[in-house]
């Protein structure tokens, strides 16, 4: 079994892969578990819902990406050049996708926005964060 150490970001990182791929509706606990090798208990140690776990599996998504975006779009970079790095990138991620998944997977925050944002409001209210903000108050970093 993986560290206890390690297991929230598996838990985030599954997921992140199993809603994309099939939805937030059609993405079971059990199902996170299984692909993040964890026990149920291990689950609900860290996120007490569904909701909270995706909320937190979009956000570390984000965070992920963060640092590439800001780099990508840094005022040091001639705008249209910032338009032209964004695009290879965008498309080399979803080629990339395409190999891995069989399809092309749309954007993670609109897909699940979409899908839940009448329904949950712990996802909706991350999803706006994000959107808006590019970072979250919850994780202190936001914008007041």
């Amino acid at each position: 079994m993986p560290r206890v150490s390690d297991m929230k970001e598996r838990l985030t990182d599954a997921a992140m892969e199993l809603i994309w791929q099939n939805s937030y509706g059609g993405t079971s606990v059990d199902a996170i578990c299984e692909r993040a090798g964890a026990k149920k208990g291990s689950f609900y140690y860290f996120f007490k819902s569904k909701s909270e776990l995706a909320a937190a599996a979009l956000e570390a998504d984000w965070n992920k990406k963060k640092a590439q975006m800001d780099s990508m779009f840094s005022p040091t970079v001639p705008p249209l050049e910032r338009l032209d790095h964004y695009f290879d990138f965008v498309h080399d991620r979803l080629t990339e996708l395409q190999k891995k998944c069989g399809s092309i997977l749309g954007c993670p925050l609109l897909s699940v926005g979409s899908e839940v944002s009448t329904q949950d409001q712990i996802v909706r209210e991350a999803i706006d964060e994000l959107l808006y903000f590019g970072r979250t108050r919850r994780s202190g970093a936001g914008t007041n």
